[in-house]
């Protein structure tokens, strides 16, 4: 029994791989005018989703003014294994799946 459990946690540790520890980034808001993901990280080849952690945190995707580029924020938290659409995302038409950083702080840098 006890080797099964070892078993099924080093499965579980290769699954989640390094994205499962916690980090700090910094995200810009791309306002591309399509159903996709918004937010632009350095060294990763496409744009992500920002999702809150709780509804206490502000929803990085309101937080822009429509108008000032760029826009920056800082959150820190990490990214969901896989792609998906993050809970809760409203737009118009089918939105595309892309990695999801679900985050437990955040900060706006840049208005």
């Amino acid at each position: 029994m006890t080797k099964l459990i070892v078993f099924i946690s080093a499965i579980l540790l290769l699954i989640s791989g390094s994205d499962s520890k916690e980090k700090k980034i910094i995200a810009l808001y791309s306002a591309i005018s399509c159903p996709c993901a918004q937010w632009k990280v350095k060294d990763e080849k496409e744009n992500i989703y920002l999702e809150r952690e709780n509804k206490k945190l502000p929803d990085a995707d309101k937080l822009w003014d429509g108008k000032t580029l760029p826009f920056k924020v800082a959150v820190k938290g990490k990214f969901k294994p896989g792609k998906g659409i993050p809970k809760g995302y409203g737009t118009k038409g089918e939105p595309e799946a892309a990695k999801i950083f679900v985050y437990n702080q955040i900060e706006v840098l840049k208005k």
